[in-house]
């Protein structure tokens, strides 16, 4: 009995050993610091020789130029041979021939997260987006998971003093404004922006913090959001997000809201129902199988010229971000389902939340009457895009990254490639991340095409854009804020997003963040 009772002791010093042991290794895992993203390629003043220069205002291309940029930008744009005064011999020759040169892509909808560096941050320099519009935001406490205002200036900061690899976020976003079930208890009660008081003091605190626009949501009662929009405008900021359900797309168009995300906005706008499902007492809970059914089978065509023709003649902007609903569509493709970009998610991402998304839609295909409705609403999205597009709205390039299956950087070319089956040319899907893009934005002297004096963030491609989309695919190198990054230097950072998503300790970091941001939790409770 005693030699039992010695070897249980033996056996429980043993496994508290191990388990001190595991906690020890966890808590060192997460006290020391993430590798840093690494800093590829050359720094310096280059020619570009006798490279296609896409002018992507006028949807053409520009052969045999040679390109100077000097201290990261476009000094001079010349006829291969033409003669130049320019001093070309400090410069690093970089051959262009049968290559094309197109301005840095934007992708007009993410959401980044503390750990950019080592998820979206390489992924999106690795696909030539050198631009983007953050859509989320903090609230008056630094939270531990989402990417704050002050991360984000500190990102843009180090890339201009070329300490960093870092699309740049030319416009800032509020969190989700969304009724008050999105504010963590013990937040000031102006997050809730319940009338026009809590309103104007959720404005004052996002200028305040060198906001842009505020961002509303699905729940957004109507009075508030139009006490937003009041106040915004008194503060020079702009409303940039969902349409609220509530809210009726003239209404929105009305309080000049600057943009609007989605594919699902005219899927449920030209609904012949929109009225009777706005009215409805928690529009949300009405959004069955039965209500995209309808949807479907209700449109009424006359009905959405009339909202497309007014939206066109409004200020205010579309972005479809189709990689969304694309997801609901092919949740049940196999081929779909095991991309192989995959190995670019964190592992934390893959098995927690795109697995479990994917398999929610996944079951909603699959329905005994056999009809793909959600298949449906995705091409009627197609539809309703290039109608919009040809009857005049303006279109925005946007992907939700971070959303399920919309992988940073890669996404937006996807995003270009159904613009473009959606009816747009593939120069019109081109000027959606470029110069349409850098024109929303307000800095189109700066950014969006490729002219002397503006920024030379910049992707060279093996292949024409103009002629097929898919080439914007085939980066061979990027330009960025003085650098360039060839093809090896890309795939450096490719190789780092892989390795940091299938490794422990960023899944560790990423998991301990979660767990201690309230912002989180909320969402996650809603």
């Amino acid at each position: 009995m005693q030699r039992r009772f010695g070897l249980l002791q033996r056996l429980l010093v043993l496994l508290v050993g191990v388990l001190c042991s595991a906690g020890l290794a966890v808590l060192a895992l997460l006290l020391w610091p993430l590798p840093d993203m690494p800093r590829p390629g050359v720094a310096g003043d280059f020619l570009i020789h006798n490279v296609a220069v896409v002018d992507v205002a006028a949807g053409r291309v520009l052969p045999d130029r040679h390109v100077i940029v000097r201290r990261g930008r476009v000094e001079n744009i010349a006829r291969a041979g033409a003669e130049t005064d320019t001093d070309t011999v400090s410069l690093t020759l970089i051959d262009g021939t049968g290559r094309f040169l197109l301005p840095g892509l934007w992708d007009m909808h993410t959401h980044t997260t503390k750990h950019a560096g080592q998820y979206q941050h390489p992924l999106f320099v690795a696909n030539g987006v050198t631009g983007v519009r953050e859509l989320w935001g903090c609230m008056s406490e630094p939270d531990s998971f989402f990417g704050c205002a002050a991360d984000r200036n500190r990102w843009n900061a180090a890339v201009a003093r070329g300490d960093y690899l870092a699309p740049r976020y030319v416009r800032h976003s509020s969190f989700q404004i969304n009724g008050g079930n999105e504010v963590p208890e013990g937040y000031p009660d102006f997050f809730r922006a319940r009338d026009a008081e809590e309103a104007q003091a959720l404005v004052d605190f996002h200028a305040g913090q060198g906001g842009d626009f505020l961002k509303p949501y699905t729940e957004l009662p109507v009075a508030p959001y139009l006490a937003l929009a009041e106040a915004a405008r008194k503060r020079g900021l702009t409303l940039e997000g969902h349409r609220p359900i509530k809210v009726s797309l003239p209404q929105a168009l009305a309080a000049g809201q600057r943009s609007i995300e989605h594919a699902r906005l005219f899927l449920l706008e030209c609904f012949a129902g929109a009225a009777e499902f706005r009215a409805a007492p928690d529009p949300l809970r009405a959004y069955t199988r039965d209500l995209r059914q309808r949807l479907l089978d209700e449109q009424d065509p006359e009905r959405c010229r009339r909202l497309m023709s007014a939206m066109a003649d409004s200020e205010t902007w579309w972005s479809p971000t189709l990689q969304t609903l694309k997801m609901g569509a092919l949740a049940d493709d196999p081929a779909y389902r095991h991309d192989k970009r995959l190995v670019f998610v964190p592992y934390l991402y893959r098995t927690l939340m795109w697995m479990p998304d994917a398999d929610r839609k996944a079951k909603e295909n699959r329905h005994a009457d056999g009809r793909k409705v959600n298949a449906e609403l995705y091409a009627l999205a197609l539809s309703q895009v290039g109608e919009a597009h040809a009857l005049g709205v303006k279109l925005l390039a946007g992907t939700d990254a971070f959303d399920t299956y919309v992988f940073p950087g890669f996404s937006l070319h996807d995003e270009l490639a159904d613009l473009v089956d959606a009816g747009l040319s593939p120069a019109d899907a081109l000027r959606a991340a470029t110069i349409d893009a850098a024109r929303f934005s307000g800095r189109a002297d700066e950014f969006g095409s490729i002219e002397a004096g503006k920024v030379a963030d910049l992707v060279l491609l093996d292949a024409n854009p103009l002629e097929e989309i898919r080439n914007t695919r085939k980066v061979a190198a990027v330009f960025l804020n003085g650098r360039f990054l060839d093809r090896a230097a890309l795939d450096e950072l490719l190789a780092f997003a892989e390795r940091q998503a299938g490794s422990v300790q960023h899944n560790l970091h990423i998991f301990w963040a979660a767990l201690r941001s309230p912002l989180l939790r909320v969402q996650f409770a809603d």
